[in-house]
């Protein structure tokens, strides 16, 4: 009996240091944290939804039957089979996007940071307070707020995990996949990678890496931006491209004594995950070095810096090749990198390649739907002129399938949104002042005026 009563208490104390260590101690050393592949729990942290990621708050999205989407202050529906449309409901302030999964519809207020869901009895309630960037991915909820805060939360608000990605991105877009959060500053990408607590996998700690998109051939000169650590082998992306300019109409100096010396890039804008890919728009600019530069410089390489004095020095060696393409990377590939190393990437060619007047890109179904408006003058007036194309993602073939003309000066923001059969048009008219809504078939046919500036649904057939 005794010693029943001795080793009650220690067995106790034993359970009470083992919780202790579990869920206080351990915690804080980097090493009980894995990445998911050697995670004893693996299967529970699969991938949400195969091939995509989160989907931000937008302004059309397409419901198991149907499309929802916004007009201002109201949230609207349209059926799949008689595209009858009809109003869900309406809040004293605009919504500023949706976010649909099966029946669950979730929405947010412009200048809000309640994240209100609409119940099937048609009340919205507010079921979670964050502020910052709001996604859906799977079936959770997460924010980002000032790039330092990421929090996950089911469906009913409930909180499932907070962490501190511990760096200040709050001027930058981001992307979330499968709890990795990834952004582009320009020049390159961030990555912050999840390592999931050996006890408990909603415990996550980020390491942070960096990758680059621009690729060095040749080892650089005094005057030249980039190190010769940077310096990688002549790649089958360095021959593709170097063939596509020399064979092209874009140069104009005769390019058979120049070497390729570096592929930069710089990125503008860029996309959800979709299909496994990130898609991105951005400039090339192809570098070209004189074989005999040395030469050319009389040999005193030290004197001539790349300063704006000595641009016409740098003429004489370099010529540079500015191309406009749609990149793409592969999800799999950021997940697979290496910190500081550079990525591949696919280039697509895109319609325009050489207007900087690109306006919107959205994608789906391997799809890629991106926008010009350009200006124009008819009978001594000033219009505007959208323009819509779609390009195969997997062969690059683009074609037109949608013109507006006669559009007025002033609207200065036009956005499109693509679901399962239409193109969505956001027009925004009298310097934001109104909005009206133009629906169109996917291959741009039956163009339709849904909703006119004044908000009333008109349905109103459209000359193409």
């Amino acid at each position: 009996m005794k010693r029943i009563q001795v080793i009650v208490p220690v067995l106790a104390v034993l359970i009470f240091l083992i919780v202790l260590s579990i869920y206080v101690i351990l915690p804080k050393f980097d090493f009980m944290y894995v990445l998911v592949d050697k995670h004893w729990q693996k299967e529970k942290i699969a991938d949400n939804d195969a091939g995509e990621g989160g989907k931000k708050l937008n302004k059309v999205v397409q419901g198991e039957d149907g499309t929802y989407f916004v007009y201002e202050n109201r949230l609207m529906y349209m059926g799949n089979k008689n595209a009858e449309i009809k109003e869900i409901c309406k809040i004293q302030g605009n919504i500023s996007g949706i976010l649909v999964k099966d029946k669950n519809i979730f929405l947010r207020e412009e200048s809000g940071n309640s994240i209100y869901k609409l119940n099937t009895d048609g009340e919205i309630i507010s079921i979670i307070y964050a502020p910052g960037i709001m996604y859906l991915e799977g079936n959770n909820i997460y924010t980002l707020s000032g790039g330092t805060e990421f929090e996950e939360y089911d469906f009913n608000g409930k909180r499932i995990f907070k962490n501190d990605l511990g760096y200040n991105g709050f001027d930058r877009d981001n992307t979330i996949f499968n709890n990795y959060v990834f952004n582009i500053d320009f020049l390159k990408a961030e990555v912050y990678a999840p390592k999931y607590y050996l006890f408990d996998i909603n415990k996550i700690k980020y390491k942070e890496y960096t990758l680059h998109f621009s690729k060095y051939y040749l080892p650089p000169e005094t005057w030249d931006s980039y190190l010769r650590e940077e310096v990688i082998p002549y790649d089958l992306f360095a021959k593709e491209m170097d063939k596509k300019v020399r064979k092209g109409k874009i140069i104009d100096r005769n390019l058979d004594n120049y070497e390729l010396q570096s592929i930069e890039l710089s990125i503008w804008d860029f996309s959800e995950v979709s299909d496994g890919y990130i898609y991105f728009l951005g400039e090339q600019k192809l570098t070209y070095r004189d074989k005999n530069y040395k030469d050319k410089l009389s040999g005193n390489m030290n004197g001539y810096i790349n300063t704006y004095e000595n641009k016409e020095y740098m003429s004489k060696i370099k010529y540079e090749v500015k191309l406009y393409p749609i990149g793409r990377v592969k999800v799999d590939d950021i997940k697979n990198i290496l910190d500081s190393a550079t990525i591949s990437y696919d280039a697509i060619d895109r319609p325009l390649s050489n207007s900087r007047n690109r306006n919107d890109f959205t994608i789906r179904d391997k799809k890629i739907y991106i926008s010009y408006i350009e200006d124009y003058v008819e009978n001594n007036q000033e219009y505007r002129e959208l323009k819509i194309y779609d390009i195969d993602a997997e062969t690059g073939i683009s074609k037109e399938v949608y013109t507006m003309k006669g559009l007025s000066a002033d609207e200065r923001m036009i956005k499109i949104f693509v679901t399962d059969n239409y193109i969505f048009i956001y027009r925004y008219i009298d310097n934001y002042g109104k909005l009206c809504i133009t629906r169109v078939n996917r291959d741009g046919s039956n163009a339709v005026l849904v909703i006119d500036e004044n908000g009333e649904v008109v349905m109103q057939a459209l000359e193409k």
